[in-house]
Parts: C-alpha cells; structure tokens; sequence
C-alpha cells in the first residue's frame, strides 16, 4: 500500500489505534497531512505524532492497525512534534535547520519535559461514592377491635303492692224494734267490690358508663444497614519514560 493510497483513508479524530499485535495504542487527536496525533493515557495523557507510513489501514469497526507492535511504537522516539521541509500556509511559524529554514507543522504540541503542568493542564477525574439517607414511611402494625355484645341475664325486682279484703264482723245486740217496722226480714246479697294492684315491667334504657379509646405515639430506635458502593482510584502509568525506569530497576 503506497503513502498515497493511506493517506487516502477514512481517519477521524476518536478512532482507537492498536499495534500489529492487536494491542491498544491511544485515541486519535487529531489528523495531520503527515502524521496523525494519537493520544495515550487517562490521567497522565500524552500524545504520540504517528507517521502515515506507520499505518497498515483501517477495519471495518473503525479501528486502526499500525505495520509495528504498539512496544515499537511507543519506542520509535514519535512523542515530539515532527519538522517538516515545506513551509505551510496555514501560520507561517518556522525555525532554522542545518538543511535550511522549515516550519513547526504542529506548534501548539510540545514535547514532554520536566515543567510542572499548570492548572490548565491538569485533568480533573471526579470520584463518587453512595450514602445511606434513612427514609420513613408509615406502615400498617394491625388493629385493635372494639366489640360490643349484648348479654341478656334474669334480673328479679321486689315491689310491694296492695289489695283490698274483706273482714265480716258479727256484733250482737238486743234492741227493740218499732211495731211499724214491717218487712224486715228478707233475702237479699250484698256486693262489696275489693281493689288491688299488680306490677308488670318497663324497660327504658340509661347510659351505665363509657370505654374510652386513644392512641399515642411510642418512640423506639431502629437500627438499618445496607450495601454502599464508592470509587477509587488505581494510576497505571504506562508512559514510555516510566517503563523505562523499570526496565533500569530490573
């Protein structure tokens, strides 16, 4: 595949770059006439100028292969800013080389060096965690039933009461009777009406007294546990100064 016919692929900012080896390289930055800026890292990232003569192509998913396995990439000294010999149009920034005067493609790049990275270059990686908020809610504990029966018992009442009766008296006596008196002795009876009472029952009903029922609050404790979840942060620095130093180490 010639220089002409790669540069002719579809490569846009976003696509992820692996090696030959199938091994992730970083993100595409940006797209160059002459290189293409690949980013690499999360919290400490750092860009790498791929050269188009590096890339193999481009599948089906979008993502790019490079000829080299990403050890070799990261090893080819491509995290500086490329020179290139033609000045170009767009802002005319050159500096001086032994073959003459050639212009910085890219001059908002620069090289990693040993400068503390200023507030605005800092990248701000935000960390959460789960609280427990206690809610409550009403819930329902049962009832409490308040029956009325109705009981019938026998209930006997003494009430006096009167009635008339008869007492006949015979009182003797001797007294002369007139000699006019005729008809003196005859048949006859006598009436005399007697009186009395009975009793029968009148039920009336009267309140005999009263159930009060209230209810009141109890305050208890409660204890209620649960399951958080909370970030944490794990820095793998793969950066090709710090494997290095590993490498010195070993």
């Amino acid at each position: 595949m010639t220089n002409t016919a790669i540069q002719t692929l579809p490569l846009q900012t976003g696509m992820d770059v692996f090696g030959a080896e199938g091994d992730k390289v970083g993100t595409i930055h940006e797209v160059r006439d002459d290189y293409i800026v690949v980013e690499k890292g999360f919290f400490f990232p750092k860009d790498y100028y791929i050269p188009w003569s590096a890339i193999e192509g481009v599948t089906d998913d979008n993502e790019v292969y490079l000829l080299v396995t990403k050890d070799e990439a990261l090893d080819q000294q491509w995290d500086t800013v490329p020179v290139s010999g033609v000045t170009s149009a767009t802002n005319g920034a050159e500096i001086a080389t032994s073959a003459g005067t050639a212009e910085v493609i890219a001059p908002e790049y620069t090289a990693q060096s040993d400068a503390t990275a200023t507030s605005s270059d800092a990248t701000r990686v935000p960390i959460y965690e789960e609280q427990v908020t206690p809610v409550k809610r009403p819930v329902s504990r049962g009832a409490v039933r308040i029956e009325k029966k109705l009981v019938t018992e026998n209930r006997t009442v003494t009430v006096p009461v009167t009635e008339e009766r008869v007492r006949v008296t015979r009182v003797d006596t001797d007294e002369p009777v007139s000699a006019d008196a005729t008809d003196l002795l005859q048949e006859g009876t006598i009436e005399v009406p007697l009186r009395g009472e009975e009793v029968s029952l009148e039920k009336t009903a009267r309140k005999t007294g009263e159930v009060v029922v209230e209810k009141e609050a109890d305050l208890r404790e409660e204890q209620v546990g649960g399951t958080i979840r909370r970030e944490e942060v794990v820095v793998d620095d793969e950066t090709v100064e710090n494997r290095d130093r590993t490498r010195r180490t070993a």
